[in-house]
């Protein structure tokens, strides 16, 4: 039976797209997978690994990217085309996808499409707001701004959690001597995460994350917190029931919003203390849930308080576990939205 849906992801072990992709097939939906990560790869091969050298690449590898993604869109001809980000993908490429099939064209941006840090986006994102049938987004504010941007539709489509990385797990003796710690963060490093952590000094704290933390970190006690690797599913479950606290800073973009550690935290069964943000307070209850904090003495204040109150500590993280579960955080239960707002376009 021909896919209605051409899911334009990238698919690595622990990425939106897999759970994206999981949560589609439990819907009952078969999408065709067009890689784009792993088709730019293959057009660019070696050269990416030379800054340089990519300067050059760049066009030509995108290029080929583009017209492989108009060849599988003219073969799948779907009813549906949804976009996770769509990085390198050419304005001219969706126009001409729109020209040849009958497929609404929608996009979920994980990331702010303004901001001008060209790992977080695009002038092709931003000069492609205005095509697609409908933008998802995971900020209220940001709706706002892609509607003046020319955006058609847009969507507030809130990040969640996937239940097959993201649950509580069986934590030996083993476990929390590896995992644990009395703090951790989990997660990438940047400026603002190391100007919040580096007030940490004193503290047991662990860092999971890439070597980012190491070639660019400047602060000496991060360097020595970081643990050398990334964590993901079950590891980062163990990571988050054996420390005491889970921090969650957020990154620039993010700030007054959310991001993905907001659910992943709580629906491993780990107890968050969250940067505090009008919409994290609307997913999850402050003092009973989660814990928050908005500057570094209330930081440090929480971490004092609950490192001292295990069963507190203990019945705020089970609350919020039971949130996650009852609340319909899933990223099924986004997907559900997705197609929700396609059967309106469709009449149906």
């Amino acid at each position: 039976m021909k896919s209605n849906v051409l899911f334009v992801s990238s698919f690595e072990p622990g990425s939106l797209g897999l759970s994206y992709l999981r949560a589609f097939r439990k819907l009952g939906k078969e999408p065709v997978c067009f890689d784009m990560a792993q088709e730019y790869a293959k057009s660019a091969a070696w050269l990416t690994r030379n800054r340089y050298l990519n300067k050059v690449i760049f066009p030509y590898a995108s290029g080929l990217m583009n017209k492989k993604l108009l060849k599988a869109a003219r073969e799948a001809r779907p009813e549906l085309i949804f976009i996770h980000k769509g990085h390198w993908i050419f304005p001219e490429t969706l126009k001409q996808i729109k020209k040849e099939t009958a497929a609404l064209l929608f996009i979920f941006n994980p990331d702010d499409p303004f901001n001008l840090n060209p790992g977080a986006s695009s002038d092709f994102i931003r000069d492609s707001v205005s095509i697609y049938d409908a933008y998802f987004i995971w900020s209220k504010f940001l709706s706002g701004e892609l509607k003046k941007a020319g955006a058609k539709i847009t969507e507030y489509l809130a990040f969640g959690y996937d239940a097959e990385l993201h649950y509580p797990v069986n934590c030996t003796a083993d476990d929390r001597r590896v995992f644990g710690s009395d703090v951790v963060f989990v997660g990438n490093w940047d400026q603002e995460r190391q100007r919040w952590l580096s007030e940490l000094a004193g503290y047991n704290l662990s860092i999971w994350g890439t070597d980012y933390w190491k070639f660019r970190c400047r602060n000496k006690f991060l360097r020595s917190a970081w643990k050398g690797q990334v964590v993901i599913g079950e590891q980062m479950s163990r990571v988050c029931l054996t420390s005491k606290i889970n921090l969650n800073v957020l990154r620039l973009q993010n700030k007054g919003s959310h991001n993905m550690r907001t659910f992943e935290i709580p629906a491993s069964g780990g107890f968050m203390l969250q940067e505090r943000s009008n919409e994290v307070l609307e997913f999850f209850e402050e003092g009973k849930e989660i814990e928050c904090f908005s500057s570094v003495k209330e930081l440090k204040d929480k971490i004092n308080f609950y490192l001292n109150n295990d069963d507190l500590r203990i019945k705020v993280s089970q609350a919020g576990y039971q949130r996650c579960l009852q609340s319909g955080y899933l990223y099924l239960d986004r997907i559900k939205q997705v197609l929700k707002v396609y059967d309106k376009l469709r009449g149906r």
